[in-house]
C-alpha cells in the first residue's frame, strides 16, 4: 500500500511552543511590527499605572484614614499589573493596547493561548530589561513571546 495507515494514531508537532523558529512560520501569520508592539506597551503601561493608582487610592479610602503602607501599595500595584495582563489576554487574547492597535496574542500554531502560556507570558515581563528584548530580538519577538510560545499578530489593517 502506498499511503498512510488510516488507523494510525495522529502525530503531534512537538516543535510547537517555546523556542519556535519564527522565521519558519507560515506566511498566514501577519506578525505585529515593532512600532505597534511599542505602542501596545506604552498604552498598557499607562493604563496599568492609572488603574493601579486608582486601586491604591480606593484601598486608602476604605482603610478609613489609616495610611496604607508602601509595601501594601506595591503589592496592590503588582497584583493589578498581573491581573490586567492575565485576565484580558486569557479571556480575550488582547489587552486594551492590543485592542486599540488591532493585534491579538496567539499561540505559535495560531490557536488561542492556554492559561499557562498567558501566566508564563505575564511572569516573563518581570525579567530585568525584558522590554529591550523586542528591540534586539528577531522578528519583533520579545522574551515574553518566545518563552511562552506565543506571538502577537495583526487582526486588522
Amino acid at each position: 500500500m502506498g499511503g498512510q495507515n488510516p488507523y494510525e494514531a495522529p502525530q503531534a508537532d512537538v516543535n510547537v511552543g517555546a523556542g519556535v523558529d519564527r522565521a519558519a512560520l507560515p506566511p498566514i501569520y501577519n506578525q505585529a511590527g515593532l512600532g505597534t508592539r511599542l505602542l501596545n506597551m506604552l498604552i498598557d503601561n499607562v493604563l496599568v499605572v492609572v488603574l493601579g493608582s486608582v486601586v491604591v487610592a480606593v484601598s486608602m479610602l476604605l482603610s478609613r484614614g489609616e495610611a496604607t503602607s508602601e509595601v501594601a501599595s506595591n503589592v496592590i500595584a503588582f497584583g493589578v499589573m498581573i491581573g490586567y495582563y492575565v485576565v484580558l489576554e486569557a479571556a480575550f487574547g488582547w489587552t486594551i493596547g492590543k485592542l486599540i492597535t488591532g493585534t491579538r496574542v496567539k499561540r505559535a500554531d495560531g490557536g488561542k493561548p492556554k492559561l499557562g502560556q498567558i501566566i508564563g507570558r505575564t511572569a516573563a515581563r518581570f525579567i530585568p530589561f525584558e522590554p529591550f528584548s523586542l528591540l534586539f530580538g528577531n522578528a519583533n519577538v520579545g522574551w515574553h513571546d518566545s518563552l511562552s510560545g506565543t506571538l502577537v499578530v495583526r487582526v486588522r489593517r
